[in-house]
């Protein structure tokens, strides 16, 4: 059985925002950033500097394997893929 992953709003509690919420977050359309060739976060462009083509959600999730990243983390959520700045503590999340 595969476990679902948790909502936006319970990562958002977990990690002690208890704020905004999800209203403060901003919801981009992967598929419109690609096409656009930037987001909110500027995350595609980053991604793009350190050689990582994001063509899927899934791709997003890649740059947790990066060892010496230090400043963004991604998450898999219900509502799609959610992404955090270390260094201003932005959110944004990522749907198809």
């Amino acid at each position: 059985m595969t476990q679902q992953p948790e909502t936006l709003d319970a990562l958002l509690r977990r990690f002690g925002d208890d704020d905004g919420g999800t209203e403060e977050v901003p919801t981009v359309s992967l598929a419109d950033a690609i096409q656009q060739g930037d987001d909110p976060l500027h995350l595609l462009p980053y991604l793009a500097s350190l050689g990582m083509q994001v063509t899927t959600l899934d791709d997003l999730l890649a740059i947790n394997d990066d060892e010496t990243e230090e400043e963004v983390r991604t998450f898999r959520v219900a509502e799609g893929i959610a992404v955090t700045i270390a260094s201003d503590g932005a959110w944004a999340l990522f749907t198809p």
